[in-house]
């Protein structure tokens, strides 16, 4: 327990735990008030029983005389008012506890999912090409609200009800020790058995729950996100069928939380019950008369009333924790993932390319593969020069452009902009830099100007550069005649509402819009026919005049008047040259040209 502690302290920052004190403060205001409340039954009842009572007794009396009462009668009156208008402060600060418990609680769940995102955004490029997208979404919604309501919301309902019951507890022990020392020990024992027996299950619950929910967030983002494949193949039914013994396990797994966390209540009570009988035999055999008794008796009855929801509010909040440890594992795993802040900071300076690009003795290789998928590249690309990595399937240009890109750190090697090598502290600068235009190009659910000033705020865009941007990519007079709101108008969901080649054009003047002066163009034109591709190309060697670019293309078009041309076989680069020049020494080039020719035909 200690160890589960710790560990959700550690989930918050030093100003939410200075929160959490003050919220501890508050609970206890509220657990004395509380006692005091019903430590005025007893003196009340007194008093109703038997009235001479308030002339005999110090400061009854003293109340009496100086607030000028004239009769026993009234001076009742004014006593149940007085515990009546106790109450009322107590329920209003319970109603005060309850606000701030919630506040405290569901404000730690925007802050921890807040940090688990930006947690996530920092990692390298390579933690999300070990991870299925889908946990992360999972982690961020499901995980932390789980955390939330399985730990940090049943916590502070925890030491709230904790309090209150001590203090309760002391109350009695006071009035009558003996018997509130055997009702404590009746129920200490009753809870004991019930949390042992449940422990281990509400345990084993959370794990499943955690592994199920995983599954079902992999099955959705899979179905979704190939709909228009699993439409054609008739595939819906399939992911029915893949979710649907994940869900029952969730859903099962919840129903025996939510019976095991709710049964002992009924138990608790029903020994409550019997203590209430139990406690009346004991009065009357010692006192003999009941009415003696009503006094003591309608405080332990007011206290078991406040208590029963207390100890069935803990079972709860304990079978929550119990069953969301799980949760916690995970978020806590992910939230220790860290990367130096120096990449992320809000501003960045600039680091261009302004004489040459150097990479030297470049190798690389993933954590879990041994082999290398680059080795011994040697490649030097001057300013405002067209460069084209070509190469069969699997010869590692893609892993290249992830290196050039800033995105791969080279397992051996440098890479060099203007002669100073790229490191974690300067890559920012060097991205900054980069327009990049992948072959599946993401669109946000906004307007056509949004998606092409990506990640500018509102009243920071250039209309003009938009414009100018879309004219490039050959969209300006598509989206002036044919849209109804033109540059406002939203594309839909990953752009359901436009064609192939309309969003690789979009992704062009994404590209643009931000004046890099390198542009690299990773299979950008793949979606569009031949005479698109040759507008949408003429225009970038036109604006392209002091950028540098670089493309990595299958179809061979689109490199063929590229200033020199890269080939890489096996992680290697075996030729560098134009395109006659491949054409005339380069097999493996005149390979790759020759099946280009023969997709062109058909064409």
């Amino acid at each position: 327990m200690n160890k589960l502690v710790r560990r959700t302290w550690g989930l918050l920052d030093g100003h939410e735990q200075r929160q959490l004190g003050l919220l501890v403060m508050l609970m206890i205001v509220q657990a004395c008030l509380e006692v005091i409340s019903i430590g005025s039954i007893l003196p009340f009842m007194a008093l109703l029983e038997r009235p001479e009572a308030i002339h005999t007794t110090w400061f009854t009396q003293k109340a009496y005389e100086s607030l000028g009462f004239t009769t026993d009668r009234n001076f009742l009156i004014f006593s149940g008012l007085c515990v009546l208008g106790l109450f009322v402060i107590v329920n209003a600060v319970n109603a005060l506890s309850l606000c701030a418990q919630a506040h405290f609680s569901w404000m730690r769940s925007f802050s921890i999912s807040r940090r688990l995102l930006r947690s996530y955004l920092s990692q390298p490029y390579t933690f999300f090409l070990r991870r299925n997208s889908a946990d992360f979404t999972r982690n961020i919604y499901q995980e932390v609200r789980q955390v939330i309501v399985g730990l940090i919301l049943p916590g502070v309902i925890l030491l709230s009800r904790s309090i209150s019951i001590s203090l309760i507890l002391a109350l009695l022990l006071y009035i009558n020790w003996a018997i509130s020392l055997g009702i404590a020990v009746v129920f200490t024992i009753t809870y004991a058995i019930v949390f042992m027996v449940s422990r281990k299950a509400l345990k084993q619950i959370g794990t499943r729950i955690v592994s199920a929910n995983e599954a079902c967030y992999r099955v959705t983002n899979e179905a979704f996100g190939g709909i228009k494949e699993a439409k054609l193949r008739g595939m819906e039914q399939v992911y029915v069928d893949a979710f649907s013994p994940q869900g029952y396990m969730v859903a099962r797994m919840n129903r025996r939380r939510v019976i095991i966390s709710g049964t002992p209540r009924y138990i608790l009570e029903t020994v409550a019950f019997g203590s209430m009988l139990v406690l009346v035999l004991i009065l009357l055999s010692t006192s003999g008369s009941i009415s003696t008794i009503i006094p003591t008796l309608s405080v332990f009855a007011f206290a078991g009333y406040r208590l029963m929801p207390s100890l069935s509010q803990i079972f709860v909040a304990i079978a929550n924790i119990r069953s969301s440890t799980a949760s916690l594992d995970v978020v806590v795993a992910d939230l220790k993932k860290t990367f130096p802040k120096e990449r992320h900071a809000d501003r960045v300076d600039p680091f261009p390319l302004t004489d040459c690009l150097e990479l030297s003795q470049v190798a690389f290789e993933y954590e879990t593969d041994e082999r290398h998928i680059l080795e011994g590249v040697d490649l030097s690309i001057r300013h405002g020069e067209s460069i084209a990595i070509v190469g069969s399937t699997g010869a590692g240009k893609t892993t290249l452009l992830d290196i050039l890109l800033g995105l791969l750190e080279p397992t051996m090697g440098t890479m060099k902009i203007d002669g100073i090598p790229v490191t974690p502290e300067n890559v920012r600068g060097w991205q900054s830099q980069i327009g990049y235009v992948p072959q599946n190009i993401f669109l946000s659910d906004d307007s056509i100007r949004r998606n092409i000033a990506f990640g500018i705020p509102d009243e920071e865009v250039s209309q003009e550069q938009v414009e100018y941007a879309g004219s490039v990519a050959g969209l300006h007079e598509f989206i002036t005649s044919e849209l109804p709101d033109g540059y406002w108008t939203p594309v839909g969901e990953r752009g359901v509402r436009l064609s192939g080649g309309q969003i690789q054009r979009l992704g062009i003047a994404r590209a643009i819009y931000h004046d890099p002066s390198v542009i690299f163009l990773d299979e950008a034109t793949s979606a569009l026919d031949s005479k698109t591709e040759k507008q949408v190309m003429d225009g970038l060697r036109k604006q392209a005049e002091d950028r540098t670019v670089i493309i990595i293309a299958h179809r061979l078009t689109t490199v063929r008047f590229c200033d020199r041309i890269v080939v890489l076989d096996s992680g290697r680069i075996s030729d560098i040259g134009t395109w006659d020049e491949l054409i005339d020494r380069n097999e493996t080039f005149r390979q790759l040209a020759g099946e280009d020719d023969g997709i062109q035909s058909l064409d």
